[in-house]
């Protein structure tokens, strides 16, 4: 295990070591997600994998996991129901779900804006 190294901030390990503990959080992608998803994470998961050749679990649903695949499901939706995306959560929440699409909607809205909120702060830290 010499080839694991802890500096300050840092941790250098080997590659094949890095691969498996992704593939073992994409497990989680695979049985837990929506339910229990981190924005952070996901992001962090998603770069990582692009790095390593891996595919995303989500990768068919959200594709490369960009900060722009977000801002654009969030326009779908805006526009599908010809009103912005803050509008849509509310009537969703003072009339719950009047079909299927509703909820599909209210799900990927939220995840969308915690995606785009995560970049923002993931963005300001590696800034620093």
């Amino acid at each position: 295990m010499s080839k694991i190294e802890i500096e300050e901030d840092y941790v250098k390990i080997p590659k094949d070591f890095l691969i498996k503990i992704i593939k073992y959080a994409f497990k989680h992608c695979e049985y837990v997600c929506p339910a229990e998803r981190d924005p952070e994470t996901c992001i962090i998961l998603s770069f990582l994998a692009k790095k390593l050749n891996l595919k995303l679990p989500c990768a068919d649903e959200f594709g490369d996991f960009s900060e722009n695949t977000f801002k654009n499901i969030i326009k779908e939706i805006e526009k599908r129901r010809g009103k912005k995306i803050e509008e849509v959560l509310k009537e969703i929440k003072e009339h719950g779900y009047k079909c299927l699409q509703d909820q599909i909607d209210e799900m990927d809205a939220i995840f969308a804006l915690q995606i785009i909120k995560a970049y923002k702060k993931l963005q300001q830290r590696l800034d620093k």
